[in-house]
């Protein structure tokens, strides 16, 4: 490989061994000339297809004034590839290689402006390969090239493509308006850029795939048709003080096995500014994603990933979504400004971390993590908080100011929420309270992660994507409460525990209270009203018992609506006036299509009056409005 990805040192002018004058052919020149000459190309075009098989110097004038126009159909305009005559590199400068022509079954074309190939080793620097309906440059084979102050553009397939075992090194080069990629290696081909910028490319801004390696210091990759930077396959890459910036697509996105770090770079206005998927391990340090589009860092699948003394801020989704089973070590991050929430965690495994500065998010925490990845505004030396007060800016602070096993005592007033606890505590009204998500509809007003044991009583909470989500092994107790005109009024998933006492869950969009995972829910004289989709939700192996509840004008899918594995013990409710079923299943013809229900129902003396697609459903149910029963399909 060649290892300098510094500017190649300065040759001492060498004298002309040829000087091909106008009118007279660059071939014949080229073929006549013994090895190591020089040839010396003043202003001018030639039309013709160049080949050169044995080490030589190609010397124009300038890359502005002396212009190498390709001739055959199917040929590039410059072809350097070794005979197996005397060894040594072919240097290439001052010229413009355009107008080569043709297309041919290669996905990258025929007709390039350079093309390397065999074991010919290239330096090129002061030119510029433009219009070529293939690539500007290509190398294949164990091909290798070092291109300095040179430009690419307005090539119909690649700036640079690399095949094969070949190996670059671009340094102060620019590539634009690329129909295909700015840079697309694959097989095992090597590519070092340094100090150069990739832009206004159709395709992707660097496609990295199989097993190729690329390394990029300080250059600028912006405003693709595609993606950013995309590496898949076995590929690795390493990108360091690095500007990704305006793509269409995702700033960096990493999937297969491949192998990415990227440190003190730049990550701005793509829609998600880093993805990775599948089983990549992906390091992000010291880096910068802001302004963008959706979700800053995605991690999917089994991706493992560490992120640490980033800034990652300002977009419409999360700062870090984890999904699937991806595994995520987030430190000392700087997480601010994101509309939903700081950190997503939906993985089966809790991500690790600690001493994250977070603010001015929807919520900072949502899912399956700790509290304790997250620093704390305030240090927790108190045992009662009032709220409103001169001390505390936000309610967050208040939040994080108390001893595990706290107390907040909330006065009358109407507050912006979005808070996320990790400990046990108590928050109490005094007085009519209503709690508002920070981003109403696309955040949570409250968001219990492991740790957290939340007694709360007398509240109201309104505006949310959820009025409360809960992740890991949250606990909350919620007594004389009133969640309303939220998405969802309650989500509970992974190991978590609802207790509901006396509540009322009214007119959210997506359903009152949705159960997923090993979820459990006590729900005792609450009411339940004019919850679309469903009043209550169940699915994964959740368990939910309801007694002497009333559930009316709920949704299509019903009253209370089961699937999965979930169990549930329904017992002395009014089910009335539901757009579905009073109780459905996802079985046969009750509710659509996709799951079905294996768990456990029973209980018994139910009311069920006015449902418009019946008391229950599938009628093996019916046992719900007599003295009661049970039906078990677990398998």
């Amino acid at each position: 490989m060649l290892v300098s990805c510094s500017r190649p040192p300065e040759r001492e002018a060498t004298s002309c061994t040829i000087t091909v004058r106008p009118g007279e052919l660059l071939q014949a020149a080229i073929d006549r000339a013994p090895a190591g000459a020089v040839i010396c190309i003043p202003s001018g075009t030639w039309t013709e297809s160049l080949r050169v098989t044995k080490p030589l110097t190609l010397r124009g004038a300038g890359s502005t004034r002396t212009t190498v126009r390709g001739a055959q159909l199917l040929h590039s305009v410059l072809t350097i590839e070794p005979s197996g005559e005397a060894e040594g590199p072919v240097i290439v400068s001052g010229i413009q290689f355009t107008g080569a022509r043709g297309s041919c079954s290669d996905p990258g074309g025929c007709a390039h402006g350079l093309l390397v190939a065999g074991k010919a080793t290239v330096e090129v620097s002061d030119c510029v390969f433009s219009q070529n309906e293939g690539s500007g440059v290509t190398l294949r084979d164990r091909g290798r090239a070092t291109i300095h102050g040179s430009t690419i553009q307005g090539n119909g397939a690649h700036g640079v493509q690399a095949v094969g075992q070949a190996e670059a090194i671009l340094s102060s080069v620019t590539i634009s308006g690329s129909r295909g990629s700015g840079i697309w290696l694959s097989d095992a081909a090597r590519l070092v850029l340094a100090t150069s910028t990739v832009t206004k490319c159709e395709g992707h801004g660097l496609w990295i795939r199989d097993r190729s390696q690329l390394t990029a210091t300080d250059s600028t990759v912006s405003f693709c048709g595609g993606r950013g930077v995309w590496i898949r396959d076995q590929a690795s890459a390493s990108l360091s003080r690095c500007t990704i910036r305006g793509h269409q697509g995702t700033g960096v996105r990493c999937e297969h096995t491949a192998d990415v770090a990227l440190a003190a770079c730049l990550i701005q206005q793509v829609w998600d500014g880093v993805e990775a998927r599948d089983s990549c391990r992906i390091r992000v340090t010291e880096c910068t994603v802001s302004a963008i589009r959706w979700d800053g860092i995605k991690l999917l699948g089994s991706t493992q990933a560490t992120i640490r003394g980033s800034t990652i801020s300002d977009g419409r989704g999360s700062g870090i979504s984890i999904g699937g089973g991806a595994q995520a070590t987030i430190s000392h991050n700087r997480i601010h400004s994101w509309t939903a929430q700081g950190i997503l965690a939906l993985s089966r495994l809790s991500p690790e971390g600690e001493g994250n500065a977070m603010s001015k998010n929807g919520v900072d925490l949502v899912g399956n993590l700790s509290g304790s990845v997250r620093a704390p505004l305030r240090t927790p030396t108190l045992e009662e908080v009032r709220f409103p007060s001169p001390g505390y800016a936000t309610l967050q602070e208040a939040v994080d100011s108390l001893h595990p096993g706290g107390r907040l005592v909330l006065e009358a007033g109407i507050y912006p929420a979005g808070i996320t606890v990790g400990k046990p505590m108590r928050i109490e009204a005094e007085g009519v309270v209503l709690l508002t998500a920070r981003s109403p509809s696309e955040s949570a007003v409250i968001s219990l992660v492991t740790g957290a044991d939340l007694y709360l009583t007398g509240t109201a909470l309104s505006r949310g994507s959820e009025a409360l989500v809960l992740g890991g092994d949250a606990r909350a107790n919620l007594t004389d409460c009133v969640l309303s005109d939220n998405l969802r009024g309650i989500h509970a998933s992974d190991d978590t525990t609802v207790q509901l006492l006396r509540c009322r869950i009214s007119r959210n969009e997506q359903g009152g209270m949705w159960l997923w995972g090993k979820a459990r829910a006590e729900v005792r004289e609450s009411t339940f009203t004019q919850n679309a989709v469903c009043g209550i939700g169940g699915g994964g192996t959740a368990t939910v018992s309801v007694h002497t509840c009333h559930i009316t004008e709920s949704g299509w899918n019903g009253g209370i609506v089961l699937r999965d594995s979930a169990q549930a013990e329904i017992q002395g409710n009014a089910i009335v006036r539901s757009y579905g079923a009073g109780i459905a299943l996802y079985h046969g013809l009750c509710i659509g299509s996709g799951y079905r229900f294996t768990g456990r129902i029973f209980g018994g003396g139910n009311t069920f009056d006015g449902n418009y697609k019946g008391s229950v459903c599938p009628p093996e149910l019916e046992f719900l409005a007599g003295e009661g029963g049970e039906l078990d399909w677990r398998r």
